[in-house]
């Protein structure tokens, strides 16, 4: 928000410069962003009157103009359209920095005396552009009447604008009359409200309608005659472009004045042009539309607030006005509409109709329905001064349900107890009246009870904490003293699902992925594109189970098709694999998010931490030592078993399956303690087509559930010394039949060999002569090592006939020799 300095201290005396009120306002909690300094470089520029214009000698287009500024009386050329004897201009003398007229971008240049086809000029009268005030040149700017002649135009025009952040709970600062109560409070002086008119007319309930009483709290409507629309003083036009606003005609410029200075939007309907001659507030009906004042037609949602007329809508309400009811050169009577309408209801018509307004970032934030009336008397106010003619001829007021005061009781021991420093009664109870708090005291033998009435526009301060704040702030947190907190920290516990998922994390980046963050929704498209046939929905989606119910949806989407909460990482994964491939020969990523998984209808969704892996395209690149290769089942195998054991679960078996969107024969169930806790496997080609990947890209996932692997207790890491002394490798062939899975076969290896066994690797899988039909031949190179001795050999000699003992009563394998 944009506040001149100028402006604010008619309404409150301050002597504070404005970097020192910037310090201030900033330690308060109302942050200055920045300084603007209008007329910072106004140096050799005065307010002057144009005393005589002549037409110039040598040009038709040109006229030398006399112009005065005290002491200074030059002849200046000039081609201004709208120069006229009795103006008062801004003056440039030769020295004087100007904004180039000519130039697109911002650019300074000195004024220097020039001849103009044989005429010799030493000064230049000044448009708007030149000044760096707006983007006007047409013509020269022409000064208030009353400006003084001779005072230097950065006396009477220059302004230092404060650029203030306002936080979303303090809407009560959203205007000038919020920012002069902050410094009233913090100064200690006196805040001075604008005069207002006593709007003193006729009632006629008629006026408006409220149908909506949910979404429209309170309706002020004034219906004014003897209406002459034509542009604003200069005053006027220029506080508007100083905070930002275009100036229109005197009663648009009046609404918009009072918006700024008071925090209330309002709106101005031309009377004549509303059917029936009175307002309904009401909700939009199925069908409506309407075209608003930035000549856009809007269509209209159910649950949409409308400003209507007998007939149609003529304004959203909140947001913008209609172009059907808009002010015009012809209206002679107005009705002024001064509303308090709900914030949830305005911030959502802002989104839908993604537009969002200087009225509708007011009413999204909560406004008090108590400033209606002010504003409307501080605009019928300034109407008359504007337009000697108008007058009221009646008024109406809805206001069901008026907002009264709150009332805070607060022990007075809860300054010291929060603050830790105490203050006397006297300064806390002037901090209160200054902020326009009321305080009761009621005393007590235990503890003296403060009750304080909070006015309605301090919509923030509900509690006792916040009436103690509002001490701080105002006082200085400057000087609250500076103390060790006293007391126990409370010991921090991570979440063992956060520890899991970050260990998985530092995992899967030390194997060489790289993490990815995908949007939790997906289309129907892409969930029915992970099956065979691409048509129906899959019996299941990446490991979870297909809902037997519809799936969580969502009722804003970020985009239209991406209606449907994700019920799994593999379909976001091929989408993100699709388009790196475009790119890159290689993809290995992996991302850790949230799934929904739907329950019953009055359920909120089960919402399940999952790791999804894929891998894609090449394994390895061609160079001078390599072949290029495409990635495979196993290479990702690999990654989860190097992974997985690193996080306490040791004991992982792959158990191969059958699922719509892999490849049989090259995808597997992932199972840790006889309990699957994720799949992996090649995508079948025709899925990942779908998804916009080439048929050359091989394509593996894989896709694990937190909670269950988590439900299942994870062994503790512990880390163990590296041996001093020389391990020693073993090799065994071990013939099995030929469904039985390497995995059984090493788990068999493993529980004979004990702790010495440090390492089993499978190294060769053979089939072929002297191997029976429906055998295979599992080669495994173990590597026993012993912490605190070197093992002997007849060490070694028992720990392979305990491994012989497991292998033949566990997988029923023999030995070859």
């Amino acid at each position: 928000m944009k506040v001149p300095m100028r402006w604010l201290r008619e309404l409150v005396a301050t002597d504070l410069t404005a970097d020192d009120l910037a310090e201030r306002l900033t330690l308060a909690g109302l942050e200055v962003e920045a300084i603007e300094r209008i007329g910072a470089h106004w140096d050799n520029i005065f307010v002057g009157v144009v005393e005589r214009i002549e037409p110039h000698p040598n040009a038709d287009r040109l006229v030398l103009a006399t112009v005065a500024a005290g002491v200074h009386r030059l002849t200046v050329v000039t081609g201004a359209p709208n120069i006229a004897v009795g103006q008062k201009v801004a003056l440039a003398l030769a020295g004087a920095k100007l904004y180039d007229g000519h130039s697109a971008e911002p650019r300074l240049i000195t004024l220097k005396p020039a001849t103009i086809r044989g005429v010799r000029s030493e000064g230049m009268v000044c448009s708007e552009k030149e000044l760096g005030l707006s983007d006007e040149h047409e013509g020269i700017m022409v000064l208030d009447p009353d400006a003084p002649v001779g005072t230097p135009l950065r006396d009477y025009l220059g302004d230092e604008i404060l650029e203030i952040a306002i936080t979303p709970n303090r809407v009560d600062a959203f205007s000038i009359i919020g920012i002069a109560r902050e410094v009233a409070a913090l100064t200690g002086a006196p805040l001075h409200i604008p005069p207002l008119a006593p709007l003193e007319a006729p009632i006629d309930p008629t006026l408006a309608t409220i149908e909506a009483p949910d979404l429209c709290y309170r309706f002020v409507g004034v219906a004014l005659e003897g209406i002459r629309v034509a542009p604003s003083p200069w005053w006027l036009r220029r506080r508007l472009q100083l905070v930002g606003i275009r100036p229109i005609n005197n009663v648009v410029d009046v609404t918009n004045y009072v918006m700024v200075e008071w925090g209330q939007p309002q709106h101005a309907f031309d009377r004549a042009r509303l059917k029936g001659n009175r307002i309904v507030v009401r909700r939009a009906r199925p069908g409506e539309a309407i075209e608003t004042l930035d000549h856009v037609q809007r269509t209209l949602t159910a649950d949409t607030l409308v400003i209507a007329d007998a007939e149609r809508p003529v304004g959203i309400a909140g947001v913008i006005g209609g172009l059907d009811s808009e002010i015009t050169d012809e209206t002679t009577s107005v009705l002024l509409e001064t509303a308090n309408f709900d914030m949830l209801s305005i911030r959502r018509t802002a989104r839908v109709q993604r537009l969002r307004t200087e009225a509708s970032a007011r009413f999204e934030r909560g406004l008090d329905p108590n400033l209606c009336w002010p504003a409307a008397q501080r605009a019928v106010y300034l109407l008359n001064e504007l337009i000697p003619t108008c007058r009221v001829v009646s008024i109406v007021d809805h206001y069901p349900s008026p907002r009264l005061p709150r009332r805070i009781e607060m022990p007075r021991t809860e300054i010291p107890r929060l603050l830790g420093v105490d203050y006397p009664d006297e300064e806390i109870r002037s901090v209160f009246e200054r902020l326009g708090f009321s305080v009761e005291i009621q005393p007590s033998a235990s503890r003296p009870l403060w009750v304080v009435e909070v006015p309605t526009y301090r919509s923030d301060v509900t509690i006792p904490a916040d009436l103690v704040e509002e001490v701080a702030r105002v006082i200085g947190y400057d000087t609250l003293p500076e103390r060790l907190p006293v007391g126990q920290t409370v010991p921090v516990e991570i979440d063992p699902e956060l520890r899991l998922v970050r260990q998985l994390q530092n995992g899967f980046v030390a194997a060489g992925l790289h993490e990815v963050i995908t949007y939790p929704m997906v289309d129907d498209v892409s969930l029915r594109s992970l099956s065979s046939s691409g048509s129906e929905l899959p019996e299941r989606l990446g490991f979870y189970a297909r809902p037997d119910r519809d799936f969580v949806r969502a009722r804003n989407p970020i985009r239209p098709e991406w209606s449907v909460m994700r019920p799994t990482l593999v379909a976001t994964l091929l989408r993100n694999a699709a388009e790196q491939l475009k790119f890159n020969d290689a993809v290995a990523v992996f991302e850790t998010g949230k799934v929904y998984l739907p329950r019953d209808r009055d359920e909120l969704p089960d919402e399940r931490r999952a790791v999804g892996c894929l891998l894609a395209g090449l394994a390895t690149l061609r160079d001078l030592y390599h072949e290029e290769r495409p990635v495979d089942f196993f290479d990702l195998k690999g990654v989860l078993e190097e992974v997985l054991p690193r996080i306490g679960a040791r004991s992982i078996a792959f158990r191969p399956i059958r699922h719509p969107s892999l490849h049989p024969g090259r995808s597997a169930e992932i199972v840790y303690r006889d309990q699957p806790i994720g799949i992996v496997g090649e995508v079948l080609m025709t899925v990942s087509e779908r998804f916009g990947i080439a048929p050359q890209h091989r394509v593996v996932v894989a896709e694990l559930d937190i909670p269950t692997l988590l439900a299942l207790g994870l062994d503790s890491v512990s880390i163990r010394p590296v041996s001093r002394y020389q391990p020693v490798e073993q090799d065994f062939a071990i013939v099995v039949d030929e469904a039985t899975p390497a995995a059984e076969v090493e788990a068999a290896i493993r529980a004979g060999a004990g702790p010495l066994a440090v390492a089993i690797r499978l190294f060769d899988v053979y089939r072929g002569p002297a191997i029976p039909e429906g055998k295979k031949s599992l080669a495994f190179r173990v590597i026993f090592s012993a912490p605190d001795r070197a093992l002997s050999d007849e060490e070694i000699q028992r720990l392979r006939e305990r491994i012989e003992q497991h292998v033949r009563r566990r997988v029923k394998g023999e030995f070859r020799r």
